[in-house]
């Protein structure tokens, strides 16, 4: 779960979902556990989701 959270800090703090799951595919996080952790990070209050024209992730 860190791994994603710092990946979203490197990522200026906001990223869509694609941009997460690109990086953390590069690291060898596989799309649906990225997806999952980030999903635990937001449960947990660590990222909130932001609706604007896309839908994208912040770090808090």
């Amino acid at each position: 779960m860190e791994a994603i959270y710092e990946i979203l800090a490197r990522l200026g703090g906001e990223a869509d979902l694609d941009t997460i799951v690109e990086e953390a595919l590069k690291i060898g996080i596989p799309p649906p556990v990225a997806t999952r952790l980030l999903m635990r990070l937001v449960e947990k209050g660590r990222a909130r989701v932001i609706c604007a024209p896309s839908i994208r992730y912040r770090a808090v």
